[in-house]
């Protein structure tokens, strides 16, 4: 029998390197979904998906066992991506749409890809990515958890430490700035 996300936390805070391996595979895709939804950055997102299990592993002490891992995870992720974003290493060369991202604006602007359709999918994709790097922090990540991991606002809120009514007007708040940057594409 598989041990529990808990045990391995146990594990690892009596030192044993072993328990993150299980860890990690069960949490590392999820987690890099997210962090690779906030960078729009592959390379950065697995950076932010490396430290996010060195910190979860020097930190297994801290961690209160009657927490649920995934959400501890996805905090010191999103964290991790807000401290690279803020580090202002995010510098490249040319914006890269997310591959799910671009794929949805084809098909929402031909049910046949054609190379127009493509282009004005990629198009679309750097839009939409340029318009979230204009969003708040705080507000990215809520957006980035609700429509990109399709987390609950309960789970939201419990994730990053905030009120649920917080959670709620942020999101509300980055729909509207979001809906106001992408006017002409509708």
């Amino acid at each position: 029998m598989e041990e529990s996300d808990r045990d391995l936390m146990g594990r690892m805070a009596r030192g044993d390197r072993e328990a993150l391996s299980p860890l990690m595979r069960r949490h590392y895709q999820r987690l890099y979904r997210i962090a690779q939804s906030y960078l729009r950055n592959p390379d950065e997102a697995l950076d932010v998906v490396q430290e996010t299990f060195v910190k979860a592993y020097l930190n297994a002490g801290r961690w209160n066992p009657i927490s649920d891992i995934g959400p501890w995870l996805t905090r010191i992720a999103v964290n991790q991506a807000i401290d690279l974003y803020r580090r202002g290493r995010r510098r490249t060369k040319r914006e890269t749409p997310l591959d799910d991202f671009e794929h949805r604006a084809e098909l929402a602007a031909t049910d046949r890809p054609t190379p127009d359709g493509r282009l004005r999918g990629r198009e679309i994709g750097e839009r939409i990515g340029a318009a979230l790097r204009l969003l708040p922090e705080g507000q990215r990540a809520i957006f980035v958890l609700r429509h990109y991991e399709e987390l609950s606002l309960p789970e939201i809120a419990s994730t990053l430490s905030l009120p649920l009514g917080t959670v709620k007007s942020s999101l509300h708040r980055a729909v509207a700035r979001l809906r106001e940057r992408l006017e002409d594409l509708r």
